[in-house]
């Protein structure tokens, strides 16, 4: 271990106890000088969770021995948002050592933070959800590319695209790169699901040599990510499967939707019809996932010149959709007129 990065953390303990003691909650260090992944240029990545204004003095950036290093703060707040996986940070709070704490109530939250991590990794379907994010991210990024001529900026974005994915196939498998970018292809190599050919375009993707190569390299490979958590969620159906008395509810509030596409299809307003049918088919498509059901198709038989197709397709799925509630013995809260509703509430 560098003698050099020793000192260094022997010094922000030091600083922090004889200016700060006050001022912070705790001092936490991680990466490469506690992981066993350090080289001789390597610095020590640690940051401090602030207790009071003044602790944000202590953020310092420099370099030692042509080594650079950043000494930053973290909010409670923040390090929270890890423990529910809202940033690919998870290291920063799952795979660490603590330099300097003032107290044992700062120990105790940070160590229970750590323990909903732990909670949150053995959670199936909260992973997929979080897996699912990353792909979304992962779209983003290629769709900008997609605007873009630029070597430069179409592969700098394509590695956005992998790392992006890199989290939604480790998240998926309810994990994460412990050890940070150094082992990532390591650990993805020795990940027990991956979507098809998801290694080789992940290499493909970084030996491309034309723009158009990278693109089409990431497309494949968010298109084969998309399919295998599709199949990961269907095996997984989730907490909901069976509640049919939240889809009564849901159709309940979804019947003016259906009304409203039934009444543009008459009129003609094709525009709204469309907008409305995405509004519906979108809804439709998030209950399908959420509560384990058969896929329904209502946008495929969108027509301009035949919106009287849309609208039969509409009802019929809500014909399935009442059906399917119904056969499970659930009732929907429907009256005919004013006067029944009033006399049963």
């Amino acid at each position: 271990m560098s003698i050099r990065n020793d000192k260094i953390v022997e010094w922000v303990v030091n600083r922090i106890k004889s200016e700060y003691i006050d001022d912070i909650s705790l001092l936490v260090i991680y990466g490469s000088y506690i992981n066993g992944t350090a080289n001789h240029l390597s610095d020590v990545d640690f940051y401090f969770i602030p207790k009071t204004e003044r602790a944000y003095e202590l953020c310092k950036t420099f370099i030692v021995e042509g080594v650079g290093f950043d000494l930053f703060p973290m909010s409670w707040e923040r390090v929270e948002g890890l423990a529910e996986f809202n940033e690919c940070l998870t290291p920063l709070l799952a795979n660490v050592k603590v330099g300097y704490s003032r107290s044992e109530e700062d120990i105790k939250r940070f160590t229970d933070l750590q323990e909903k991590l732990k909670k949150n990794l053995m959670n199936n379907r909260f992973m997929l959800e979080k897996a699912t994010n990353n792909l979304e991210k992962a779209m983003i990024s290629y769709t900008k590319m997609l605007f873009q001529e630029d070597l430069c900026a179409i592969r700098t974005l394509s590695g956005h695209v992998l790392m992006s994915l890199a989290d939604s196939v480790a998240y998926a498998n309810q994990t994460y790169f412990s050890k940070g970018l150094k082992k990532q292809l390591e650990d993805l190599i020795n990940m027990k699901k991956v979507p098809t050919n998801y290694l080789s375009l992940y290499e493909s993707i970084i030996k491309a040599n034309s723009s158009k190569e990278i693109k089409q390299y990431c497309n494949e490979i968010i298109k084969q990510t998309e399919k295998f958590l599709n199949n990961e969620n269907k095996s997984n159906i989730g907490k909901n499967e069976g509640n049919y008395e939240e889809l009564a509810a849901i159709y309940e509030e979804l019947v003016s939707t259906w009304n409203k596409i039934i009444i543009c299809c008459d009129s003609g307003n094709y525009q709204l019809a469309y907008i409305s049918g995405v509004n519906l088919q979108s809804t439709l498509d998030w209950t399908t996932l959420e509560y384990g059901l058969n896929t329904y198709d209502l946008m495929s038989s969108y027509d301009v010149k035949n919106l009287q197709r849309f609208k039969l397709r509409a009802i019929e799925i809500q014909k399935e959709f009442v059906e399917l509630i119904e056969q499970n013995n659930v009732k929907i809260k429907e009256y005919s007129t004013i006067e029944d509703f009033i006399k049963a509430n």
